[in-house]
């Protein structure tokens, strides 16, 4: 079912996106501490295509971002780095 997850997904199932959100700020979390921001931070911006219009999943998912965005110094460098597709995504 290859992509499965790149699928609109429908407000009724905002539980099991905010728990691969919270699955998702984990693997960030461990990212972090090992002093991978940017890996972090493409961890936070992938997987948006399934995102609902649930605001608790934006919510969820913006605070997931921030705290990525938040552990990088160079955030100007960081972001002129990004390849398109995660730049497009952040802008969102």
């Amino acid at each position: 079912m290859g992509g499965g997850e790149e699928e609109f997904i429908e407000a009724d199932n905002a539980e099991a996106i905010i728990t691969t959100i919270e699955h998702k700020s984990h693997k960030i979390e461990s990212l972090l501490k090992q002093y991978k921001p940017v890996e972090a931070l493409k961890t936070a911006l992938e997987g948006t295509q399934a995102m609902t219009g649930d605001e608790r999943c934006k919510s969820a998912h913006w605070l997931v971002v921030h705290r990525a965005i938040m552990a990088i110094k160079d955030v100007d460098g960081v972001l002129s780095s990004l390849d398109p597709e995660y730049y497009d995504i952040l802008m969102k």
